[in-house]
């Protein structure tokens, strides 16, 4: 299931592209894109959490929706009214497959399955916008004032040895930051500027890339691949020469 969950880092990037890489809908499938539409349309908030693969990822720091009940709760933040009814008057057509993504409704705002079941919804409402803007306001308040100064945090992961945020300072540049885990204390022991971002393929795979003098950090992403790859690694190298490597693992909630 790991690689179901990898619309939230790339599918905006991909969805302009998508366009261009649609097939034609097979009868099963549009007979489960009519049956969520159906579902949509009854308005029931239990049965539409019957369509819905979970966990639900939500934009970070935004905590992810684990199950029918926590979604049920959070219907309202998540399908407001103006969205709800765009689902509800769409038509077959309006629904595209998109090779092994799946099939995406407005421009990737939904992507489900074969199944018709719910794998990303990223569309926010106002409501959850101002949820996500709360959010990051509130993991900027908990570290020291040398590291409140971002847009968005991207990646919390811990290795065996440290704690690493990478936050993104503007769009597309991003900020390291690390800590020694048997040393914790408040300010981080690396902090490193102008990382670039760097996806590999359409997947989600990714690496972001620090320079610092000789030292190249670099923090490798893993969106798809085995149950036993690990989410994340950590390769230091110095003037070319590995010195560290350490896998890790993400924290998002």
């Amino acid at each position: 299931m790991k690689s179901i969950f990898i619309f939230l880092t790339v599918i905006i990037a991909t969805s302009t592209i998508a366009l261009g890489q649609e097939s034609e809908l097979k009868k099963d499938q549009i007979q489960s894109i009519q049956k969520l539409i159906n579902t949509f349309k009854t308005k029931n908030k239990t049965k539409i959490a019957d369509f819905i693969y979970y966990p639900l990822k939500k934009e970070y720091p935004l905590k992810d929706v684990p199950d029918k009940n926590d979604f049920i709760k959070r219907f309202d933040d998540i399908f407001d009214k103006e969205f709800l009814d765009k689902v509800i008057k769409s038509k077959i057509n309006d629904w595209s497959r998109v090779g092994w993504r799946g099939i995406m409704f407005d421009d990737g705002n939904i992507w489900i399955g074969d199944d018709g079941k719910i794998i990303s919804v990223n569309y926010q409402s106002t409501k959850e916008k101002q949820l996500l803007a709360n959010a990051i306001q509130a993991d900027k308040n908990q570290l020291p004032t040398s590291l409140q100064d971002f847009q968005k945090p991207t990646y919390l992961i811990f290795t065996k040895n440290y704690k690493i945020r990478i936050d993104e300072k503007v769009e597309g540049i991003y900020r390291y930051a690390a800590w020694k885990i048997k040393n914790p204390k408040s300010e981080p022991d690396v902090i490193i500027e102008n990382g670039v971002r760097e996806f590999e393929g359409s997947g989600g795979n990714q690496s972001i890339t620090f320079k610092n003098n000789a030292y190249t950090y670099l923090v490798y992403i893993n969106e798809i691949g085995t149950a036993n790859d690990p989410n994340a690694t950590l390769e230091v190298l110095k003037q070319e020469k590995r010195i560290l490597i350490e896998d890790g693992k993400i924290k998002r909630n």
